[in-house]
């Protein structure tokens, strides 16, 4: 008999960049992107600080994200958390934690370029 669980996350945040679409052999679109939520502000420099995480869209979310949302897009998001195990180059064994997302809202009129402690967001690529 298995024993209840669960896994779902939500976050308010912000897109670091425009997703970009691509599908598997089998056709099934998909996004990746970048989310940066706000973690509060640190001590003592009273310095905010961001978390980032990784976002997957699949299917008709995926283009949908795709469409309609870009760098600096505020979104509401739910989702439940992914660990996947994969060897890097140098065989060393590694995790990644990612947000598989189920559902995505945007934030209309929130725009993370118009706040001051956002110009200078580091750009985030996807490791290949």
């Amino acid at each position: 008999m298995s024993q209840p669980s669960l896994n779902k996350v939500f976050f308010i945040g912000f897109l670091t960049e425009k997703p970009i679409i691509r599908y598997v052999p089998s056709g099934i679109p998909v996004v990746n992107f970048s989310l940066a939520v706000h973690r509060g502000y640190s001590s003592p420099s009273k310095k905010e600080t961001l978390d980032y995480f990784n976002i997957i869209a699949w299917r008709e979310l995926a283009v949908f994200c795709h469409d309609n949302l870009g760098r600096g897009s505020w979104v509401w998001l739910e989702g439940r958390l992914q660990v996947r195990v994969y060897q890097d180059k140098g065989g060393q064994k590694r995790k990644v934690y990612e947000v598989i997302a189920h559902e995505v809202k945007p934030l209309n009129g929130l725009e993370a370029d118009s706040l001051e402690e956002n110009q200078n967001l580091p750009d985030v690529k996807e490791d290949k």
